[in-house]
């Protein structure tokens, strides 16, 4: 079923406009406890949401020195979507398979602080395969929308 959400407001004459943007993501550090900040200028399609373009950066992995991937690269983004401030990121089941050695709640935090930063929601649900009641690495609790934790990032020497 469609729903308004699921389209985007184009005009004509914008259907295949390039949009250039400055995104601020975070990976983990070396130690894996903490986030590390790094901006990125990105060109991307206008008729891709800025969320989904946040995804795909994450999980193309970090470019700076220093900076460690948080998320399974195998890992497939099954939807992205944005309803009432809140930012649906559904993935597959290969998101709970842990490749990198990092604390679990460094990669929600990258997530969650990356796709707030940097789009139009302020809380992020993190779903797999559409399924919100799930543990990842049975620990944190998915069934609820995260807010962005400025606790987490690690002070720029």
């Amino acid at each position: 079923v469609l729903t308004p959400d699921m389209f985007v407001d184009n005009a004509g004459t914008e259907i295949n406009a390039y949009e250039t943007t400055t995104l601020t993501l975070y990976f983990a550090n070396e130690e894996g406890n903490m986030l590390i900040s790094e901006k990125r200028e990105v060109e991307y399609h206008s008729n891709i949401s800025l969320e989904r373009i946040v995804m795909e950066q994450l999980l193309l992995g970090p470019e700076k020195n220093g900076s460690y991937p948080v998320v399974n690269p195998q890992t497939d983004v099954v939807s992205i979507t944005v309803k009432d401030g809140i930012c649906y990121v559904n993935f597959d089941e290969k998101f709970l398979i842990n490749t990198v050695a990092i604390d679990p709640y460094i990669t929600v935090y990258s997530l969650v602080n990356s796709i707030v930063e940097s789009g139009t929601a302020t809380k992020v649900q993190i779903l797999v395969n559409g399924e919100a009641n799930v543990k990842y690495h049975e620990t944190i609790d998915l069934s609820q929308p995260f807010s962005r934790n400025l606790e987490m990032i690690e002070e720029e020497e």
